[in-house]
């Protein structure tokens, strides 16, 4: 009865913790078009957004591997950047929105590695915990949250997402509240804990390399999709059934990703998701039509799950339990800021002085540079210590 209530309340959190973030991510080109910045500023904040993740994501990893529980920080991120989200209501040229980010993003950051690393702790306790039927519950919040912002925005303003995403985080703290769980290490011995080892891990360096050429990629689709969608006819409303349509193929994906992980593997799972990026952003290229890009997008389903389940799953099998907050930090931080960071700034340029559709052009061939990088992985010899990582699953 315990474990079905934990697992209940932890696909809620995640559910509520995703449905909040689609008040902010989707949108955000559309609010910084709404205060009419050129490309080249929304680049640069965009690119501030993501070295801001840089910085602080695996700080929020390293605290709680070192210094405080998970569940205490996920509090203190929820809270803060509820309040710290009005502020971009209040902001109406370039250096109020640079201000807004840098107080918003700080403490945004650590939420979603947070919730990571929260459901791989809980799943190396509970054999019937799984990653991916719980993370299938944010892409699905994800989805419907976008769509009927869509549609929300339409008909009021831009600005109303950040007051509901203040008012929707108070279910993150509804639902952390009731997760019943402590960790397995006191105080004391978080003290002792060394997380900065896993750095001279060659293997998991080799990793973070190729996942930050891949989200240079992922980074770059995430932040100008709209502009792909506007240049092919889109309108608001279908950037919010685009959205919805990212997020929901996610979801039955989400769900068998662990049977296919213990069929293929995990990194054979990741190198598979690279493949598959290469392919969807060059078919963005080859067709001026909204309806079919939106089709494209079904191809999410297929890209995103791998990559992030596939790559969660190799980190894990390569550093040990007490380190790996700050180790999924650290690649959420390479997924989201420095990848995301080049993608911004590189592609803000190549839009301003070339077009959307080269941008996609140059994106699918960065995915495959990021394969190529993760192949050399499979020259490695097999590690000792992936019996962690397979007791997850």
């Amino acid at each position: 009865m315990e474990k079905k209530r934990l697992n209940r309340n932890l696909s809620f959190l995640f559910f509520a913790v995703y449905w909040v973030f689609a008040c902010y991510t989707p949108f955000l080109l559309l609010y910084l078009q709404d205060r009419r910045l050129s490309y080249i500023q929304i680049g640069i904040v965009l690119a501030l957004n993501s070295a801001i993740n840089i910085l602080f994501q695996p700080l929020w990893g390293y605290l709680t591997d070192k210094y405080i529980s998970i569940k205490r920080a996920a509090y203190i991120s929820a809270i803060i950047s509820a309040l710290a989200v009005i502020s971009f209501t209040l902001a109406h040229e370039f250096y109020g929105v640079m201000f807004s980010i840098v107080l918003f993003v700080i403490f945004q950051s650590g939420l979603l590695p947070l919730m990571d690393s929260l459901c791989y702790k809980i799943a190396h306790n509970y054999s019937n915990i799984k990653y991916g039927k719980i993370r299938l519950m944010g892409s699905a919040g994800y989805a419907f949250s976008s769509f009927f912002l869509g549609m929300i925005i339409a008909r009021t303003s831009i600005d109303i997402i950040f007051y509901l995403y203040s008012l929707f985080s108070l279910f993150i703290l509804l639902f952390l509240s009731k997760l019943n769980f402590r960790e397995e290490n006191t105080e004391q011995e978080k003290s002792k804990i060394q997380p900065l080892k896993v750095l001279k891990n060659t293997g998991f360096m080799i990793f973070l390399l190729s996942v930050t050429i891949g989200s240079i990629s992922y980074g770059a689709n995430n932040s100008y999709i709209g502009v792909l969608l506007q240049e092919t006819g889109g309108s608001t409303q279908n950037l919010g059934l685009l959205w919805f349509i990212v997020a929901i193929t996610e979801v039955p994906i989400f769900f068998v990703i662990n049977r296919l992980i213990a069929r293929i593997g995990s990194l054979n799972t990741y190198l598979l998701s690279l493949a598959l990026f290469s392919i969807r952003f060059f078919l963005c290229t080859l067709w001026k039509n909204t309806s079919i890009i939106i089709m494209i997008q079904f191809l999410q389903g297929l890209t995103f799950p791998l990559f992030m389940a596939g790559g969660l799953d190799y980190l894990c099998s390569l550093v040990p339990v007490e380190a790996r907050s700050f180790s999924i930090s650290l690649m959420s931080a390479l997924i989201f800021g420095l990848g995301a960071l080049i993608g911004n700034l590189a592609g803000g340029i190549i839009i301003d002085f070339f077009s959307i559709f080269s941008l996609y052009r140059v994106i699918a061939a960065v995915s495959l540079v990021s394969l190529a990088v993760a192949l050399t992985l499979r020259k490695r010899k097999p590690l000792k210590d992936t019996e962690a990582s397979q007791k997850d699953h």
